[in-house]
C-alpha cells in the first residue's frame, strides 16, 4: 500500500516523540537510582527517591514496548501508545492546577523564575505532543484495523 508523505511525516514524528520520551524517561530513572534522596515534581505528584521509579521507569518500558510494536504495525502497539500517552496527559493534566496557582514557575538551588506563564507553556507544550501522538495512534489503530491484512498473516 502507497502511504501518502503526511501519513509517513505523521508515524515518523509519533515514533520520535515516543523514542526521546522513553529514553529521557530511562536517563531520568538512572539519576534516581544513583540519589536515594532525589526530588521529583510533577505538579499533583511529588516523590522523593527511588518512589520515583514508579513515574520514570515503568512509563519508560512501557514507551520502549509500544515503540517496538508500533514500528512493527500492530495494532496492540497502538494501544499502548494511547496508554503511554494517556498517561502522561493525565499526570500533566492533574499537574495544571499546581502550576497554575503558583508564584514561581521553575527553581533550582541556585534560581528562581519567578514568572508563572513559563510553567504554564511549559505544561501545555508537554501536553501537546501527547495528545498529538495519541490522536495519531488512534487513527493508526483505525487504519491497521480496516486493513485487509490481520497481523497473524504478516
Amino acid at each position: 500500500m502507497c502511504r501518502s508523505i503526511p501519513s509517513r511525516i505523521g508515524r515518523w514524528g509519533a515514533l520520535l516523540w515516543l523514542a526521546g520520551s522513553s529514553v529521557y524517561l530511562l536517563g531520568l530513572s538512572v539519576v534516581i537510582c544513583g540519589d536515594a534522596r532525589f526530588p521529583l515534581n510533577l505538579g499533583a505528584v511529588k516523590t522523593t527517591g527511588r518512589m520515583g521509579l514508579w513515574l520514570t521507569l515503568a512509563p519508560a518500558i512501557v514507551g520502549l514496548l509500544a515503540l517496538f510494536l508500533v514500528s512493527f504495525r500492530t495494532r496492540a502497539g497502538t494501544i499502548v501508545l494511547g496508554i503511554y500517552c494517556g498517561f502522561w496527559i493525565t499526570v500533566l493534566a492533574f499537574g495544571l492546577p499546581f502550576v497554575w496557582n503558583a508564584r514561581t514557575s521553575f527553581c533550582t538551588p541556585t534560581m528562581c523564575i519567578r514568572t508563572p506563564w513559563i510553567g504554564r507553556l511549559l505544561v501545555f507544550g508537554l501536553m501537546t505532543p501527547f495528545a498529538s501522538v495519541a490522536v495519531w495512534a488512534q487513527r493508526e489503530y483505525g487504519r491497521l484495523r480496516r486493513n485487509i491484512y490481520d497481523d497473524s498473516t504478516l
